[in-house]
């Protein structure tokens, strides 16, 4: 598997959010590390455990990826760990179905619930 590193990161006790946790990948040889918060890496053993690839080796592919799409156009300059996030993001939601939505509990104007914000109470500035 990958090179987990140490991803030691601290939880603010009032949204349940984790801060920045990073981990030293092995990218084309070299050791890279990365910060991302814990439910990103989570995604990305999730995702890997499903296509049978190591952190590592999802990570170099995405890398070489966006270095092919920055040669192709005259943008640049979106570090790994952004490219990273918005992977995890795309790939779950390619996976999202509607019957997963309902089973979530989504569609019912509460669009927090079951996600870390849930349990934050709302003030209102009446």
């Amino acid at each position: 598997m990958s090179s987990g590193g140490n991803s030691k990161s601290r939880i603010d006790q009032s949204t349940g959010v984790a801060s920045l946790a990073s981990r030293t990948l092995k990218l084309s040889g070299r050791d890279v590390p990365i910060r991302l918060e814990p439910s990103y890496w989570e995604g990305l053993d999730e995702i890997c455990r499903r296509e049978d690839l190591t952190v590592d080796e999802l990570c170099d592919d995405v890398r070489n990826r966006m270095e092919q799409l920055a040669r192709r156009s005259s943008r640049s300059g979106v570090s790994l760990a952004n490219a990273l996030r918005v992977f995890v993001v795309g790939y779950f939601r390619q996976a999202a179905t509607e019957r997963g939505h309902a089973r979530a509990g989504h569609g019912q104007g509460r669009p927090f619930i079951a996600t870390p914000f849930d349990a934050v109470p709302v003030s209102s500035d009446n």
